[in-house]
């Protein structure tokens, strides 16, 4: 591990535990705009940040596409696995 990831570790478990929230944008638990800020510069300059981000937003984009043809339980446990993957490290 370089000692560049290991200043940056706790920024990425702080980004890991707001992703959904900004991905998801979600009305009800917005971020506020240093939160936003802070994410946004972390996930720009941490290639792990960015491509869970990437991940997550493919993947919940195929689960989009899939709620006209998967029953809306299932679609609730497969993101809610996909929300526990992305908080573990």
């Amino acid at each position: 591990m370089k000692i560049s990831e290991a200043i940056s570790m706790p920024e990425c478990h702080w980004v890991k535990a707001h992703l959904i929230r900004y991905l998801d944008r979600d009305p009800s638990a917005p971020l506020s705009d240093q939160e936003l800020t802070r994410l946004q510069s972390h996930i720009a300059i941490c290639d792990k940040c960015a491509a869970i981000s990437e991940e997550y937003r493919e993947t919940s984009e195929a689960l989009s596409q899939l709620r006209t043809h998967v029953d809306q339980a299932s679609i609730a446990r497969l993101s809610e696995s996909l929300k526990k993957l992305t908080l573990e490290d």
